[in-house]
């Protein structure tokens, strides 16, 4: 008769949770293999089932529903852009350091259409990460701000510019000319534009004189 410590042993070694662990993963892999082909709108349980070699019904041990598996998928998107950042190389003044952010961010987009398309477009209406995903995209938004904040972008409001030039100056690049240089070569007038902002070279709601303009048209990110 097996001792107790023995069972402690055998339930140590079970493979069992590995091997679910690794069908997970597998089965996450191919949901992004198939809305790298059909687009995120294309996948589905059916096929991601197909691909995996499983019977639909053998899918709902994994995924219980269609919504599940983009939250899983939105999850895993976020934890690989904040890794991502992360592991970035940042210059020490603190302005190069938000161009650099940017350029991060750029690289993953570029990389990685599908996923940064779930994080940051409303490609499935009907879909809201679970708090528990969100978490993963909030942990990269707080990892941005700070970088901002060491910069002197401290405003609320002046953060939300941020955000919405460089989303749009990336969306407009990715949606119209994707792998060329249309929009994002001009990463750096538009970090000189906020910056010359937060700085007070420009007056909220204003626009400078065309002297003013031509003075401060590249200031320093420095």
């Amino acid at each position: 008769m097996a001792s107790k410590g023995s069972v402690t042993r055998l339930a140590d070694g079970d493979p069992r949770p590995a091997r679910r662990q690794a069908r997970y993963e597998e089965i996450l892999a191919a949901a992004w293999d198939i809305a790298a082909e059909q687009g995120l709108s294309g996948v589905s349980l059916h096929e991601v089932a197909r691909t995996v070699g499983l019977r639909q019904p053998s899918l709902y041990a994994y995924i219980e529903s269609k919504s599940a598996l983009y939250d899983a998928m939105f999850a895993q998107a976020a934890r690989r852009l904040l890794e991502h950042a992360r592991s970035w190389s940042y210059a020490d003044d603190a302005r190069l350091a938000v161009r650099d952010s940017c350029l991060a961010l750029l690289a993953f987009i570029v990389h990685n259409p599908p996923a940064s398309q779930l994080l940051f477009e409303r490609t499935i209406p009907s879909f809201e990460p679970s708090p528990a995903s969100y978490a993963y995209a909030q942990e990269y938004l707080a990892f941005s701000v700070d970088l901002l904040r060491a910069a002197g972008v401290t405003d609320p409001g002046d953060i939300d510019l941020f955000v919405a030039i460089i989303g749009g100056l990336f969306n407009q690049q990715q949606t119209n000319e994707p792998g060329g240089d249309r929009w994002t070569r001009h990463l750096d007038t538009v970090l000189a534009m906020l910056f010359a902002h937060v700085d007070g070279l420009i007056p909220p709601g204003t626009s400078p004189p065309s002297e003013a303009r031509k003075a401060t048209s590249k200031p320093s990110l420095h």
